[in-house]
């Protein structure tokens, strides 16, 4: 049994456990959404209606109702209400040039696993983009995102030992995984070259991913460079074809012309 208290946050009847409120509502609402109660494509109750049921406030009707929408459960219309999500709807669109901000930002809300920590032999493809002798050592991270509770993507991270020594756990499977590299090395990373492909789901990314034969893979390959023009890390990643979208945006170079300026 749960006691609301007065700042906001529920506790159980020992009186040992503090839940923020708008979570015990987020964890009710996710339990009917999950059992069925509410079905895919239905409108759920208003807020007001789920104001009374629950005994709380809309501020926090509203936070609950936001998380849920964060993580995949529901789509908000303005003026119309909240509705369940159909599986595979409103496919995630992951900004390229933009990943670690959305997930900053909480546009993009990812729950990484850390699946994979070991030293590999470089393949030759990877260490010619990296620099190194083909057989030497890299250290491999292997990830596993999920977004709304649904696996959306798996991606394979190569390093040069000396530059992954500060790498520990919380880090590797960190969504801000760049970011925290940067902080603890000093590094400055300034550049991507991708490579973007579509590739058929092979026995291990099926079972990984949760999904069937028939799915493709949106494969990115990113390698990444340093204020030096170093390459510092090559990025495998292979999202689901049924949730994701991949979105850049390109600035176009300016160009006087005798007609005006063009961008090319």
């Amino acid at each position: 049994m749960s006691i609301v208290t007065m700042n906001g946050t529920a506790r159980n009847s020992a009186g040992t456990e503090r839940v923020p409120l708008y979570r015990v509502v987020y964890n009710q609402l996710k339990s009917k959404l999950e059992d069925g109660i509410y079905r895919p494509g239905t409108l759920i109750p208003s807020e007001t209606k789920l104001r009374q049921e629950f005994g709380v406030s809309l501020i926090t009707i509203r936070r609950a109702i936001h998380e849920l929408v964060l993580d995949g459960f529901l789509d908000s219309h303005q003026g119309v209400g909240n509705f369940v999500r159909e599986p595979g709807q409103n496919s995630i669109v992951v900004g390229l040039s933009s990943f670690t901000s959305d997930v900053v930002s909480g546009r993009l809300r990812l729950v990484r696993s850390l699946m994979e920590d070991s030293l590999v032999q470089a393949p030759e493809s990877i260490a010619a983009k990296l620099g190194v002798q083909a057989g030497s050592m890299l250290r491999k991270l292997v990830r596993l995102d999920y977004e709304g509770g649904v696996p959306l993507a798996l991606d394979e991270v190569y390093m040069p030992p000396s530059l992954a020594m500060c790498i520990n756990r919380e880090m590797a499977a960190s969504p801000v995984f760049m970011h925290m590299w940067q902080e603890e090395t000093g590094v400055e990373l300034v550049q991507t070259q991708y490579e973007i492909s579509v590739a058929t789901p092979t026995e291990d990314d099926r079972e990984m991913l949760q999904i069937g034969a028939e799915i493709p893979l949106l494969v990115t390959g990113e390698l990444i460079f340093d204020s030096q023009n170093n390459p510092a890390m090559f990025i495998v990643s292979r999202y689901r074809g049924d949730r994701c979208k991949l979105s850049k945006t390109v600035t176009l170079v300016q160009r006087k012309t005798s007609k005006g300026i063009v961008g090319e």
